[in-house]
């Protein structure tokens, strides 16, 4: 998934910060009227990390007015960009852990360019508002030079992208994504009993404490999704909560076939997770 955020253009005599702009970042005022950041684009937009690997992360960023090979940088650091992330729903406070792997990854990651090309005014004009006509867009390609992996944070991250101009002035925009960790279902069963089927399971993420690949995760919501065999869509038909060993089990009446599956809904933290189809079966 690629997340791409498009920027209102920035004109000549702008005069205030952006709202919400973090203590210390350096803004130049008035930028050239030439100096426009267009859009960020992030690959993947939605970053989930495993127990093992890394997830290798892009930055595009499409401006115009740019002062020569150095005039672009961009900065990866944990927390949220200015103004709220879209989406992004409440995760249950944890508490501070132990690891017995490697240390946690704090602070920014630094960010090297490894493209610059010129793209033709016409193939980037955006449909919409109005655009300068004058001068070209360029399209920056950078990439961290570490990864992304378990041991950073998960949940809000902030991309800064600084574009400075021929005059001295610089224009700072922002994007953010929301790093994951992976989740995954085990020992799901759909078994019919009496008049409806009984769904168990257990819920499992990456071991925020390091000693496990996976552990099973308490006390979230688990919805039961019901489809007719050799359809498409699938219907929530009830919810179940995991207990303290990752475990849900709910007994959903009016079905005693068809397939049935669990699904975890992405939080801050956590990605999305999905169980296999199951047939309700016999006990």
């Amino acid at each position: 998934m690629t997340l791409r955020i498009v920027l209102p253009v920035l004109m000549a005599g702008a005069t205030a910060v952006p709202a919400g702009a973090p203590a210390g970042t350096e803004q130049v005022w008035p930028p050239s009227s030439d100096l426009v950041i267009r859009s960020i684009t992030l690959n993947p937009g939605a970053p989930v990390v495993g127990p093992t690997g890394s997830v290798h992360l892009v930055i595009e960023v499409v401006a115009r007015g740019v002062a020569g090979s150095a005039g672009m940088t961009v900065q990866v650091d944990p927390g949220a960009p200015p103004g709220p992330l879209e989406g992004a729903r409440p995760e249950a406070q944890l508490g501070p852990v132990s690891r017995p792997g490697p240390a946690p990854q704090t602070g920014p990651i630094s960010v090297s360019p490894f493209v610059a090309s010129i793209v033709p005014p016409r193939a980037a004009r955006p449909v919409g508002p109005a655009w300068p006509a004058s001068g070209e867009w360029e399209v920056w390609r950078f990439e961290p030079d570490k990864k992304l992996s378990r041991w950073y944070p998960a949940g809000p991250w902030a991309v800064a992208a600084t574009a400075r101009g021929v005059d001295g002035g610089t224009v700072t925009r922002y994007a953010g994504f929301q790093l994951r960790r992976d989740t995954k279902f085990s020992s799901v069963q759909a078994l019919r009993k009496g008049t409806g089927v009984e769904v168990r399971g257990v819920l499992n993420r990456v071991d925020p404490q390091g000693y496990l690949d996976y552990a099973p995760f308490s006390g979230q919501t688990v919805e039961i999704l019901h489809r007719e065999e050799g359809q498409e869509r699938w219907t929530k038909s009830a919810e179940a909560t995991t207990d303290d060993q990752g475990h849900f089990l709910r007994t959903v009446t009016g079905h005693r076939d068809d397939e049935w599956r669990a699904r975890f809904m992405e939080t801050e933290r956590y990605a999305t997770g999905r169980s296999r189809v199951h047939k309700a079966a016999r006990q």
